[in-house]
């Protein structure tokens, strides 16, 4: 399930290196106060391009500074460009009795600036990024947990931020700022058919004859 999965993990929060030819792509940047274990970890690569799900700060607070150290642009979707500047600017709605302690507990990352850095090309669904490292993806617009979110489809693999929780198993987005959003996103997934799931918190998930895959899709989980 793992073959080729280039996945970096501090306090729960992931980010994955999508390996090219000429360079490779960084997605997402984690918490800044793991910054010296991410760099240590990107040694191994060639960043050439940052591509950030959504706008939280436990998936950009390193973005500033990678990009910078690596000459590296960034894109996102424009809708989340105001949660770079401030992640309480909207309010959200937590799902059930984890949502509630995830907003909790999700306050006092929320709460901090991350550092400014320049959005160097807005994405949308439907789009092709082809980068001189020779890596091409496609996006795929999941808006629900935030407006913004997307997810990036490479090779059957779709790394989808947090438009999808696997804390213990995939579930519906613990915090979003649509409910409904959120589960015409999961839908979409399911009409995708990728063949791996790459979550922003969790491990990634093989879906070929996977009850839990399946499970995510149950009336009971999405609604």
């Amino acid at each position: 399930m793992y073959k080729n999965v280039n996945m970096i993990t501090c306090d729960n929060v992931n980010c994955y290196v999508i390996i090219g030819e000429h360079g490779d792509v960084l997605i997402d940047t984690g918490l800044k106060k793991y910054r010296n274990e991410i760099e240590t970890w990107l040694l191994n690569y060639n960043i050439k391009l940052i591509a950030l799900t959504h706008g939280h700060n436990d998936h950009i607070e390193n973005a500033a500074y990678f990009s910078e150290i690596y000459n590296a642009p960034i894109v996102m979707h424009k809708e989340d460009e105001s949660l770079t500047k401030d992640n309480l600017c909207r309010g959200f709605y937590a799902a059930g009795i984890s949502g509630s302690v995830c907003g909790v507990l999700s306050q006092k990352s929320m709460s901090r600036q991350a550092e400014t850095f320049v959005v160097d090309r807005y994405i949308d669904d439907g789009d092709i990024i082809r980068t001189e490292a020779g890596v091409e993806i496609k996006v795929i617009a999941l808006p629900g947990h935030t407006r913004g979110s997307v997810g990036f489809y490479h090779n059957g693999d779709l790394y989808l931020g947090d438009a999808v929780f696997n804390y213990i198993y995939p579930s519906f987005p613990y915090i979003c700022e649509s409910p409904k959003e959120s589960r015409n996103s999961i839908s979409k997934i399911h009409t995708l058919k990728p063949k791996r799931l790459f979550f922003g918190h969790g491990k990634p998930l093989k879906t070929e004859h996977n009850n839990q895959y399946i499970n995510l899709f149950s009336k009971n989980i999405i609604m």
